[in-house]
């Protein structure tokens, strides 16, 4: 049994991680902004603690008696880079401090060490991406044992911020940048089943989490088959995907872009003989159904 640290602990991947460790008989404390919160008073069996990401001196001590922690931070809570490697800096700090001996960290690409014309958004390619590759830098200039968790497109993200609501011709529509590229895509409980998986097996370096690599031609077939009504493929370019006006759309643009582009590298960081070796992944038409009301309505 395992003493596990998870921040986030009420949204999806600390969430995730929380169950898949509570389940298998570890012991969790759940790191929060607000105990008092509706979804922090959802959690059962775990024990929480309060602080805040921004203040280092909260932090202080937080992570005392743990044998490992699982850090992420949130970029689309503030969509502030340097906030999210400021606030990354004071957990992985806190961890060594506490002298935590194996930390998580929930990671994705530094894009500006790849050579493209992707255009910059100030000092990033993709915002919500470049700062978390410059965190897993600083993880590795310290002395610990450090799993960088590579993750992938969520499927949950269907659920919220791209939910599939009906056109005004009744077809539903998954517009994204991604041409015939393959797109690496993942269950949250995975990303759990996954940092379980490298606890127990004690798995260091980097490791990618995702459940099935599909098309997005595809994944619109699996939803249309599950739906029993259309679901249609549109690949725009990430020209104009940036033109759609929403709060971080130009991020998710060159993000896309960037996974088009660099399709090769991307899914090898996420390797799916890999993965199958470590965990049995949810496939995507398995949870399509399971969710198949809330993706409806």
């Amino acid at each position: 049994m395992v003493v596990i640290g998870v921040t986030g602990v009420t949204g999806l991947q600390g969430g995730a991680v929380t169950n898949s460790f509570k389940d298998n008989g570890h012991t969790i404390i759940g790191i929060t902004r607000n105990k008092e919160s509706d979804a922090a008073k959802r959690l059962n069996g775990i024990e929480l603690k309060q602080a805040d990401f921004d203040d280092i001196t909260s932090l202080n001590g937080i992570f005392d008696g743990c044998d490992v922690v699982f850090l992420v931070t949130n970029f689309w809570e503030h969509m502030d880079p340097e906030r999210e490697f400021n606030q990354a800096k004071n957990l992985i700090d806190s961890a060594m401090l506490s002298n935590v001996p194996h930390i998580i960290w929930s990671t994705l690409e530094d894009t500006r060490v790849f050579n493209d014309s992707i255009p910059y958004i100030g000092n990033y390619k993709v915002p919500h991406l470049d700062e978390k590759g410059m965190v897993s830098k600083y993880l590795d200039t310290l002395d610990v044992k450090s799993t960088h968790l590579y993750t992938s497109f969520f499927y949950e993200n269907l659920l919220t911020s791209m939910k599939l609501k009906k056109d005004e011709d009744g077809i539903r529509r998954l517009c994204v940048p991604m041409g015939d590229s393959i797109l690496p895509i993942v269950a949250v409980e995975d990303i759990g089943k996954m940092a379980l998986h490298c606890v127990e097996k004690c798995v260091y370096g980097n490791v990618g989490v995702a459940s099935q690599h599909l098309k997005v031609s595809d994944m619109a077939s699996i939803l249309t088959d599950v739906f029993q009504e259309p679901v249609q493929y549109v690949p725009v370019p990430a020209s104009v995907y940036r033109t759609f006006g929403f709060p971080g759309c130009n991020d998710l643009a060159n993000m896309f872009e960037f996974k088009d582009i660099h399709n090769k590298k991307f899914c090898e960081q996420r390797n799916m003989e890999l993965i199958l070796n470590r965990i049995k992944p949810i496939m995507f038409n398995e949870w399509c159904l399971k969710n198949k009301k809330n993706l409806l309505n």
